[in-house]
C-alpha cells in the first residue's frame, strides 16, 4: 500500500527526520508511529482514575439507564432500591 503525503511541511519534517538518522523515509515513518503509538499506551495507563471513571460511566453505563430517570436527583431510597436493600436489610 502506498503513502501519499500531501503536505509539505510533512515531507520537509521526514526529510530532515531521514537525514538525521540516517533511515530511509519508510523505516523514518515505521519508528515514529511506533514511538508515538507507545507513548499514547503509556498515557492510557496512567490516566486520571476519575477521568476514567467518567468515560465509563458516560459510554457504558448512562446509557444502559431509562430515559426517564436520566438528570432527575436521586434519593437515599432510590440508592437503596438500586443496591437491593429494603426496610429488613438485604
Amino acid at each position: 500500500m502506498a503513502l501519499n503525503i500531501k503536505s509539505e511541511r510533512v515531507e520537509r519534517l521526514l526529510d530532515e527526520v531521514a537525514a538525521m538518522t540516517g533511515e530511509t523515509k519508510t523505516e523514518a515513518v515505521r519508528r515514529s508511529l511506533e514511538e508515538r503509538h507507545e507513548r499514547l499506551l503509556l498515557a492510557r495507563r496512567y490516566e486520571d482514575p476519575t477521568a476514567r471513571l467518567w468515560r465509563v460511566m458516560e459510554r457504558e453505563v448512562w446509557p444502559t439507564l431509562p430515559h426517564a430517570i436520566l438528570g432527575r436527583p436521586h434519593t437515599k431510597g432510590d440508592d437503596d432500591a438500586l443496591l437491593g436493600y429494603g426496610p429488613d436489610g438485604v
